[in-house]
């Protein structure tokens, strides 16, 4: 089970597919260079994640390796001569697609979780506001001292208890209140 901040830094990596993805379009030479940096960047976020995806990553890195020594990919068709570079580039865009895959896939159900927490806490806070409970500008105290004051008034209520425990059940403490200061207004 991943912390928010974990599951965002591998939603983050994932952002960068779409660039990746570009310099493929654009035939640029470095092309799977980058691939395989952001492969060793996926396996070291993955292994401090202690995900065994990891090793998955790092046999795909391999394949890339491979094609820039000039071993052709199994699994890939090429209907114009060959040179190093079609096939390293044809190895990394294949790569970087099932890498993409795979850890997309790894971390969809803690995605759901968050969502479903995300979506629970804006209905706590829509409702302990109507109650006059969050008053996050009328407090004082500065950035975390603040979100345990709201945090404690709502878990204090007997209305919003009941929620507050489903939401600490769901996503852990620290991270309910994370997912109090996304929602906030």
């Amino acid at each position: 089970m991943l912390s928010f901040v974990n599951l965002q830094e591998i939603q983050n990596l994932l952002l960068r597919v779409p660039a990746l993805v570009r310099d493929l379009e654009r035939r640029e030479p470095g092309f799977a260079s980058s691939v395989k940096e952001w492969l060793i960047e996926c396996e070291q976020i993955l292994v401090g994640n202690r995900l065994p995806i990891a090793a998955g990553v790092a046999a795909l890195r391999g394949i890339v390796i491979s094609a820039e020594r000039g071993v052709s990919p199994p699994g890939l068709v090429f209907n114009q001569r060959l040179s190093l570079r079609k096939i390293k580039d044809a190895a990394a865009g294949d790569v970087l697609r099932r890498a993409e895959e795979v850890i997309a896939g790894a971390i969809a159900a803690d995605a759901a979780r968050f969502a479903e927490g995300e979506k629970l806490m804006r209905q706590v806070v829509a409702v302990a506001e109507r109650k006059g409970l969050v008053l996050a500008e009328a407090l004082p105290e500065p950035g975390s001292a603040r979100l345990r004051t709201i945090w404690q008034g709502m878990t204090s209520d007997p209305e919003l208890g009941p929620a507050t425990t489903r939401l600490v059940g769901l996503v852990g403490g620290r991270d309910a209140l994370v997912l109090l200061d996304r929602v906030l207004p």
